[in-house]
């Protein structure tokens, strides 16, 4: 044994004999004070040991563990879908809020469409709208996006099914094709889409360049309004690459109008559309007192 251990050792044994040889009520108070002293300690280790316990009862089996992991995996899903529902509506506010801010502005003559149809093998080919011929809407009859405080092109009407609805051809099909002109240029061609796209987004291509056209990436597409079905300064894309060819030169162009995502679009009708102006009555004309018929003169 150690030497600091003997000297505790003592130390404790003639603590011990000290205390014994106290007077009974000064022992008491001792204990007392170390009573008071300890009983945080042992009040602490009551509840440790309660808590302890109780964790011991309450323990739930392998099967209602499942069922709380469960519970509230569903939990978790219900709230999940309200926040993405409530981005949904908020996102939808913001559009709408666009879209009557824009038609206040435009000079165009606008009604307001909802896309109600669309196959996934014509994604980017058709769509359906809930508006036909009741709301003036015909055939080329221009459709667009507001982008901000321009437009962009989605296509034009190819069929009037009725007076409540209506075919797109989306800018993305061939058979779409628009007079357009690169931004700050004087080069001019005809833009289209792709057949066949069924994956993704297919780009559109602006052919009949000329050898000389300076194109830059990133610059921006737009509507000449050559032919008067399109009006001018409609957004269609940005450029991304150029290509020569013999005679010409051709420019692969990215679609500025998000075409996975249409839900309210415009129709532009026609300038000369009769039903936009009210109704006049032509007016009666005050008719005029007939003059006094002279008897005939008897007859002699």
């Amino acid at each position: 044994m150690s030497r600091l251990n003997i000297i505790f050792l003592i130390t404790f044994v003639g603590l011990l004999i000290w205390i014994t040889l106290f007077h009974p009520s000064s022992v008491g108070r001792i204990q007392r004070g170390a009573m008071v002293i300890l009983r945080p300690f042992m009040k602490a280790s009551n509840e440790l040991d309660g808590a302890i316990n109780a964790v011991g009862k309450e323990s739930l089996s392998p099967v209602q563990l499942r069922e709380k992991l469960s519970s509230v995996e569903q939990d978790r899903d219900r709230l999940k879908l309200e926040v993405i529902q409530l981005d949904e509506l908020l996102a939808e506010n913001n559009q709408l809020r666009e879209a009557l801010q824009y038609r206040k502005k435009s000079p165009l003559s606008l009604v307001a469409t909802r896309v109600i149809s669309r196959k996934p093998s014509h994604w980017y080919n058709t769509l359906v709208i809930d508006k036909g011929s009741a709301a003036g809407i015909v055939v080329d009859s221009p459709v667009i996006i507001p982008m901000g405080d321009e437009a962009g092109l989605v296509g034009k009407i190819s069929e009037v099914i009725g007076p409540k609805s209506a075919v797109v051809l989306l800018l993305t099909d061939e058979m779409c094709q628009v007079s357009a002109k690169l931004e700050n240029s004087h080069e001019q061609g005809i833009l289209n889409g792709q057949r066949g796209a069924l994956r993704a987004l297919p780009n559109l291509k602006l052919r009949y360049l000329s050898k000389e056209a300076v194109a830059i990436p990133g610059q921006k597409v737009i509507s000449s309004g050559t032919g008067e079905l399109f009006p001018a300064n409609l957004i269609l894309g940005e450029v991304l690459s150029v290509s020569m060819g013999i005679i010409d030169a051709e420019a692969v162009v990215k679609p500025s109008v998000n075409f996975d995502d249409l839900v309210d679009v415009f129709v532009i009708l026609p300038a000369d559309r009769s039903s936009d102006q009210p109704a006049v009555e032509a007016p009666t004309r005050a008719l005029s007192p007939s003059p006094p018929v002279t008897p005939a003169p008897p007859v002699p």
